[in-house]
């Protein structure tokens, strides 16, 4: 008889949660409360007496007092009644979530949802309960989506119309605000990923621009090379020439201090035919033309490859032919002198003897005759370079 009365009373229960009005709720959930009284005399086990006066206790919203009742009821509870203890647990659970025990409720929960699993009963409303408190109260979304499926199926397995439609409001809920996660997510990434990929861009124009720098730092290493080699060059064309006219130079001063003494002594004692014979060797041991051969012998030792060079400058038909390869011919020796930086005609005709009319025509006859005119006296003076 006790079990008529609860069965009966707890269908007025889930009548009056099914209605939810103003009307008929509140009238179904008298009749339940007065069902259950009645199975009272008929009850001899603890647990399920403190079960039904705190059922009727939660429908009156006496929360506190049914708090109390419940957790007689579960203090004394036969364990091994897998459904009563998932009954208890989950109402319990309710109790403390009407009360704001956000924590507990959710303990209760996850003891009912675990009991659920490892007695193999499909329930739905500790995972629903345990869902909605995860959602709402831990703003766990993963898990509370995750829950409420398992609820949804176990509601559906047992075709409880009023389950499902209570589950089925809380779908939307949840399943939109994973998806929400999931966009934002994505968006997430997007936004990483252009950043990464701008990041990327600038880091190899970085790369490049660095490498840019660098090639061109080699090129001016490259070139500082080049100019250190020209002035070491032109160091030790400079270097040579000073050594060979100096010796020259002292070797004329002494033999015109030697001179000099003997003509006067020669002049004093009158021995005027010894003095002209002196004089004329004095002029032929420094004519021009043995100068000229000094030059080119001293010019050729620094540039020997000179004559190949400046022939190479010139016409296939217009190139020099020496008869004598230590020796210069006019030409040569005025662009010889251009090579060593003497670039103006009257500063080469001085020092050849050749009026300055001549050497620019040696110039301009020779420049006509070049593979390159515009740049001619430019190539010949990096000849040996």
């Amino acid at each position: 008889m006790s079990d008529y009365y609860i069965s009966f009373g707890r269908v007025y229960h889930d009548l009056a949660d099914y209605t939810k009005d103003n009307v008929f709720s509140s009238r179904y959930n008298q009749i339940g409360n007065e069902l259950l009284m009645e199975s009272l005399p008929y009850l001899s086990d603890s647990s399920t007496i403190y079960y039904v006066r705190g059922k009727v206790a939660l429908k009156e919203d006496k929360l506190a007092k049914s708090k109390q009742l419940y957790q007689r009821a579960l203090e004394l509870c036969d364990t091994t009644d897998a459904e009563t203890l998932s009954v208890l647990l989950s109402t319990m659970a309710y109790v403390n979530r009407k009360l704001g025990l956000n924590d507990e409720a959710i303990h209760y929960y996850v003891k009912a949802a675990v009991n659920d699993i490892r007695s193999a009963t499909k329930e739905s409303v500790s995972m629903r309960g345990l869902a909605t408190m995860l959602y709402y109260y831990k703003n766990d979304v993963n898990l509370a989506s995750e829950y409420i499926n398992e609820a949804f199926e176990d509601a559906t397995f047992y075709g409880t119309r009023h389950r499902i439609n209570v589950i089925g409001t809380l779908f939307p809920v949840f399943v939109g605000e994973k998806l929400g996660i999931e966009q934002v997510k994505r968006q997430t990434f997007q936004d990483s990923f252009i950043l990464s990929s701008v990041f990327a861009v600038v880091l190899i124009i970085a790369i490049i621009y660095i490498l840019m720098q660098m090639k061109h730092l080699r090129r001016s290493r490259q070139l500082l090379e080049k100019l250190n080699l020209k002035l070491s060059e032109a160091n030790r064309i400079k270097n040579s020439y000073i050594g060979h006219y100096l010796d020259a130079t002292f070797k004329l001063v002494n033999q015109l201090d030697n001179f000099v003494l003997v003509g006067q002594q020669k002049l004093d004692s009158k021995q005027y035919d010894s003095l002209s014979s002196m004089i004329h060797n004095l002029n032929s041991d420094f004519n021009r033309k043995s100068a000229f051969a000094d030059f080119d012998r001293t010019f050729l030792s620094l540039f020997p490859t000179f004559v190949e060079s400046f022939n190479s400058l010139l016409q296939p038909d217009d190139k020099f032919v020496l008869e004598n390869k230590g020796a210069l011919n006019s030409t040569l020796r005025i662009f010889a002198l251009i090579r060593l930086g003497i670039t103006e005609s009257e500063q080469i005709s001085e020092i050849l003897g050749y009026s300055v009319n001549t050497v620019y025509n040696y110039r301009v006859r020779t420049r006509n005759k070049a593979v390159d005119p515009a740049n001619f006296e430019k190539d010949v003076r990096k000849i040996g370079l």
